[in-house]
């Protein structure tokens, strides 16, 4: 519980300062994220309460859903979605097949949440959340692909960082303490988020032109290395 905690509160100026930078809508989804994951650790938090018998049962069962809502059926359709918007628009075919396999995944996982019981588990660092799903080597892998291999994807340096950071967290978490990885994953990708700011930060310096068309400094995405 204490490492959400620290991680939402933490989260809250990189939020801000995410959006601060904001320009045009359509960089909106992507400067979402922070705030989006300051959330989600706050709703680990009064889970863990939960367990520990500190809030409401009913109270406990919402930050649940909300925290599962999040991790599972949102993220696979949200993250690729947003990469795709910072894209310059020749660019985007490449990210959009994965927001197409996200909104599959997402509307599994949707179904697995609402209509399924969790069981909530406390392991010494982390919760793991136990409940129903079919084939879940593949739904794991083909999650993956859509939320980790859509910002690899992405021309701008600086959100290929942020979907390398994940991807390491992912392989660490998934060696070492796989039986809480949804939850240990998500701090992870939580202090990720820092890239996320880096990105915003040179995007926001940038002409205006430049971010209409999705380039940096007047040249392709990739070439001009940011």
């Amino acid at each position: 519980m204490t490492a959400d905690l620290v991680a939402g509160t933490a989260l809250l100026p990189v939020a801000a300062l995410s959006l601060r930078e904001v320009r045009k809508p359509r960089e909106l989804p992507f400067a979402l994220l922070p705030a989006i994951f300051a959330a989600h650790q706050f709703m680990e938090v009064f889970v863990w309460a939960g367990l520990d018998g500190n809030v409401p049962h009913w109270l406990a069962q919402l930050a649940m859903r909300a925290y599962l809502f999040i991790a599972w059926p949102l993220l696979p359709t949200y993250v690729p979605l947003a990469v795709m918007l910072l894209e310059p628009h020749g660019s985007r075919l490449r990210v959009a097949p994965l927001v197409g396999l996200g909104a599959v995944v997402s509307a599994y996982l949707a179904f697995v949440v609402l209509a399924n019981p969790v069981q909530v588990i406390r392991h010494p660092h982390g919760l793991e959340y136990a409940t129903v799903v079919a084939d879940p080597l593949l739904w794991a892998v083909l999650y993956i692909l859509a939320v980790i291999g859509a910002p690899l994807l992405s021309g701008y340096r600086s959100v290929v960082a942020f979907g390398a950071a994940n991807l390491i967290g992912l392989v660490l978490v998934a060696i070492f303490y796989v039986q809480a990885f949804a939850s240990l994953w998500c701090v992870f990708a939580s202090a990720s988020s820092l890239l996320i700011l880096v990105h915003m930060y040179r995007r926001s310096r940038l002409p205006d032109s430049d971010r209409l068309r999705g380039d940096r400094y007047g040249g392709s995405p990739i070439a001009a290395g940011r």
